[in-house]
């Protein structure tokens, strides 16, 4: 025992700066991206003009607002593999009610999609 520091049987235990933050922390995870300084200055001035905080506006931004997706390859790609994924799970269930088996990023990402075709289809029934 000699070899060991006195410690109080009170004293709480040693806290580590990167572990302090995982469990007093709402939202602990990081999400960055890059941007050019004009892109910057023009997010800083939105974000100014909303009265927000930085991380509620991009959260709002990212979460409620439609965004314009570009139909190519690699999206139309992303789509089928996340249909057919859905489309497994749910001729493996024999249920009726799917909500034990669809997560809430499957259910998001069919309202994505469906989103996305209602998109395309409007714009092709306006050119004909």
């Amino acid at each position: 025992m000699a070899d060991k520091i006195y410690r109080r049987t009170t004293q709480p235990s040693p806290i580590l700066k990167s572990d302090a933050g995982k469990k007093a922390r709402k939202r602990n995870v990081i999400l960055n991206f890059r941007v050019t300084e004009q892109e910057k200055g023009l997010i800083e001035k939105r974000i100014e003009l909303s009265g927000l905080k930085k991380s509620d506006y991009f959260i709002e931004s990212c979460l409620y607002q439609k965004i314009l997706v570009k139909g190519n390859i690699r999206t139309s790609d992303k789509m089928k593999e996340q249909l057919a994924k859905i489309a497994d799970a749910l001729k493996e269930s024999e249920e009726e009610d799917f909500s034990d088996v669809l997560s809430g990023e499957d259910v998001i990402a069919v309202k994505t999609i469906l989103e996305m075709l209602t998109k395309i289809a409007q714009k092709k029934g306006g050119e004909s």
